[in-house]
């Protein structure tokens, strides 16, 4: 099978990691994979190219903007979707060029995927990885309604990457135009450190270590986890660390942000708090922690808590999105109210309380994540739905 990739962003955001699994994958299985990147630098494209995958530039814009960008970058940006015309012809002749039987587009923040196969007469995959306002703060740019009004006249289907992510787009996308496929991590993110020598490498003392990853975002709510330290100390609760891994992005939002958590850690938890920057090999990190926090208010899917759950960790996390369908509270981590920072405070120190049921739940958290949520189970499933969608386009033409 031939598939063209339309993807959204030149570094390894989860959205990117989750494609390039993917792409890799569908790639061993036999199938001729291409993916579209509209910057030919970075991250996304370096990766894609290591592994064998060939890859097209073809620039084009998105068809959602940040809410809260000045209104003078809002109309540039408008300007250049205005041009979307240009990269749809591109990429609708390329399809045709290669024979390609499915375009994936790999983000619901662009449309140029859809318009191109829409052109083209090929079925279209439409990957709804985000919520888009409700979690980082996107609008589209001809509204919520006429934009999946749009999206029920593209031939193929969305998928969902939770139930959650559905659940918000019902009523406006219908249910036979999408599905739910849960994110699926490569199984080199698997290891039980508590059946190996690797717990015994880090440090045994009486501190529990926390972590929170993830890129420094306002919708990541690592101000939150700090704020729960704040309330920890206070109590005179002590014995435990927060690393708190990531960097922010170019996006002036973004390095604001990050410059008030630093501010935050400097005030009264120096000693508590650890900023790594970027982290190339997670898997490392987390042999020297115990618990991970995911605090978002609006997590689409949660693919760091897989990660972390592989990893041995359980998870605390906020009771809202994607995260009540992957915790299950008392066996591989805890919930919290959403955006409540004593709640939080309040799951940390149960665990610093008992670090023995830690130890219990991560072996737990890894069972799940292992039998659930492994990339390859993932692949079977989008390939399956591009049979489907072929067969269904087999059929039409006759």
């Amino acid at each position: 099978m031939k598939i063209l990739f339309v993807a959204h962003e030149r570094n390894m955001g989860g959205a990117s990691k989750s494609l390039v699994t993917l792409a890799q994958e569908l790639k061993a299985r036999g199938h001729q994979v291409t993916v579209v990147l509209p910057i030919k630098t970075g991250q996304v494209y370096a990766v894609l190219k290591s592994s064998g995958i060939e890859v097209k530039h073809v620039f084009f814009g998105w068809w959602m903007e940040p809410a809260g960008w000045n209104p003078l970058i809002k109309v540039a940006f408008r300007i250049l979707y205005a041009l979307e015309w240009i990269p749809e012809r591109r990429i609708a002749a390329l399809a045709r060029k290669k024979g390609v039987q499915i375009i994936h587009s790999n983000s619901s923040v662009i449309d140029v995927g859809a318009r191109a196969a829409k052109r083209a007469g090929i079925m279209h995959v439409w990957h709804f990885r985000e919520f888009g306002d409700a979690d980082y703060r996107l609008e589209f740019l001809k509204g919520v309604q006429k934009s999946c009004a749009y999206v029920e006249t593209v031939p193929g289907k969305v998928v969902f990457i939770s139930q959650s992510v559905g659940d918000y787009y019902a009523g406006r996308i219908s249910k036979t135009r999408g599905c739910v496929i849960y994110n699926g991590i490569s199984e080199k993110f698997l290891f039980d450190k508590y059946q190996t020598e690797i717990k015994q490498e880090k440090n045994t003392g009486a501190s529990v270590v926390f972590l929170i990853a993830g890129n420094l975002h306002p919708a990541k709510r690592q101000d939150l986890a700090i704020e729960a330290c704040g309330i920890l100390k206070k109590r005179g609760v002590t014995n435990f660390r927060l690393i708190i891994a990531g960097a922010a992005s170019a996006m002036r939002d973004s390095r604001q942000f990050e410059k008030k958590l630093r501010e935050m850690a400097a005030k009264d938890l120096k000693s508590e708090i650890t900023f790594t920057g970027f982290v190339g090999d997670m898997a490392e990190l987390r042999k020297t922690t115990d618990v991970e926090l995911v605090c978002s208010e609006k997590e689409a899917f949660g693919r760091v808590t897989i990660e972390a759950m592989m990893a041995s960790d359980p998870v605390i996390a906020s009771d809202s999105g994607a995260n009540p369908e992957l915790i299950r509270p008392g066996e591989n981590g805890l919930l919290f109210e959403s955006g409540n920072a004593e709640a939080l405070a309040d799951c940390m120190q149960e665990l610093i309380a008992e670090p023995g049921r830690i130890e219990n739940m991560g072996r737990q958290a890894f069972r799940f994540a292992g039998e659930n949520f492994l990339s390859d189970r993932n692949t079977e499933q989008i390939e399956a739905l591009y049979r489907k969608l072929t067969e269904e386009s087999s059929t039409d033409a006759v």
